[in-house]
């Protein structure tokens, strides 16, 4: 008995003795646990608030706007099998800024087949966008972000394909409600513009009014404050770069033929815009934008090259505006868009082409007084096994790139166009797709066709 009293006494020196040390190893121990746990509940905070900001943005806007493209990859699809999936009007806020310096990386992808039904021989398939996004967040308010992408797989000077930058522009949180932004941006004018990666639009192609009324991917190189004003209301407004009219080379897309990507775009005259939404009800989004500036540039490209033609005198202003609206909720996902533009003194522009093609024989295309597009698209979406969906969609467009010509002219008949799109999208993983579709064109009908596809994001 007395022994036993011993081991006993000793077990507790001894547990007395390492008391202290097994406290340092528990104290490590919760410490190492709880800075664990710690990163965990960060990182689900994290994805509960993009969520809910995801969520919010088929209707409203975070009441603390963030940098609205610092996170350029992040994947622009309601997971909420009771809302539905597709396409949010506007990126997704930028993830709480990490400690210190942070990098990100990301980007996305598309392949597709076209198979012509009335002409086999114009079936191709093209790897049309393979697309890198760069940002990097210096402080909690200051972020860079930049888009690189090459397009048709090959670019080359004897090869279709191009290598552009589509993005590249440093961003200024000024308050939770105000963001500065300088560079090379995105222009808030439809849907697609501003969300184009595959896993979030519907239709292996992009629709037709956001490819030949609004030129997207448009970009410009400019200075804009972006943000919240309360009550559910996003406002966008700038001064950038703006069009060339003396660039001018297709009639069926007179802006994306107009375009200057920050190209040694001339600048002579530049251009303002502003656009509002109103998200103010879970699932809604309500607003439109308004873009203009003169195009003639000073008559830049004659005084650079005495060759081209002289639009001296001449302002040529460009006025684009759009209204949208869009509906998710309960799996529905209904939307439309109505856009316009305009030339002023189209007459006076297409009096000096007309002229200069007498001239030298040449056959450059004429600017139109006014074209524009409209589009309604409805998209239910079926979800299971978690991420798994499929989302059958029927999308009715109609657009006119030469809606009014000046001095009598006559439009070209390709130039417009009725269409229907039926298709279907699956999406084994949110940043992944699998589309199918078939596009009837009432009045081309030798573009009907059927266009398979697969996209990513990352």
């Amino acid at each position: 008995m007395a022994g036993h009293r011993q081991k006993l006494a000793l077990f507790a020196a001894v547990a007395a003795i390492l008391a202290p040390f097994s406290a340092l190893a528990d104290e490590a121990t919760l410490n190492a646990e709880v800075s664990l746990l710690k990163a965990q509940l960060a990182a689900q905070s994290t994805r509960i608030e993009r969520l809910e900001a995801i969520l919010a943005r088929g209707a409203g806007a975070p009441a603390a706007v963030t940098d609205a493209t610092a996170t350029p990859a992040s994947p622009i699809i309601l997971t909420d099998a009771g809302t539905g999936r597709g396409p949010a009007a506007a990126p997704p806020p930028a993830e709480p800024a990490a400690p210190g310096n942070a990098t990100t990386i990301g980007g996305y992808g598309e392949i597709a087949y076209n198979a012509y039904l009335k002409d086999s021989s114009r079936d191709q398939a093209d790897l049309k966008r393979f697309v890198l996004f760069f940002g990097h967040r210096f402080s909690d308010r200051i972020s860079f972000n930049s888009e690189f992408e090459v397009e048709h797989a090959v670019s080359s000077s004897s090869d279709k394909g191009e290598a552009e930058i589509e993005q590249a522009y440093l961003n200024y949180q000024i308050s939770p409600a105000m963001n500065l932004r300088a560079g090379l941006f995105l222009m808030p004018f439809g849907f697609l513009n501003r969300s184009h990666e595959p896993p979030t639009f519907y239709g292996v192609e992009r629709n037709e009014i956001e490819t030949r009324i609004i030129p997207s991917t448009w970009r410009e190189g400019g200075v804009s404050l972006y943000g919240s004003i309360g009550r559910g209301f996003d406002y966008d407004i700038g001064v950038t770069t703006g069009f060339s009219v003396a660039k001018l080379d297709d009639t069926g897309t007179p802006l994306l033929a107009t375009h200057q990507e920050l190209q040694l775009a001339h600048a002579s005259d530049l251009s303002v815009y502003g656009s509002v939404d109103w998200r103010g009800v879970p699932g809604v989004d309500i607003g439109g934008g308004v873009f203009t500036g003169n195009t003639s540039q000073n008559n830049a490209d004659f005084r650079q090259d005495a060759t081209q033609p002289n639009f001296s005198g001449i302002s040529a202003r460009l006025t684009l505006w759009d209204v949208h609206a869009r509906l998710q909720r309960n799996g529905f996902d209904l939307e439309a868009l109505y856009t316009r533009g305009t030339f002023d003194q189209a007459a006076q522009v297409d009096s000096v082409i007309l002229a200069y093609n007498s001239a030298n024989g040449a056959d450059r295309p004429l600017a139109p007084s006014a074209f524009y597009g409209w589009l309604v698209q409805g998209a239910y979406t079926y979800t299971f096994k978690n991420e798994m969906a499929v989302s059958p969609f029927v999308r009715y467009e109609r657009y006119n790139t030469q809606a009014s010509l000046p001095l009598g002219l006559v439009a070209d008949p390709a130039n417009r166009d009725k269409l229907l799109t039926l298709g279907l999208s699956f999406r084994p993983l949110s940043d992944i797709v699998v589309k199918f579709d078939y596009q009837k064109f009432f009045d081309n009908t030798q573009n009907d066709r059927i266009n398979l596809g697969l996209g990513y994001m990352f």
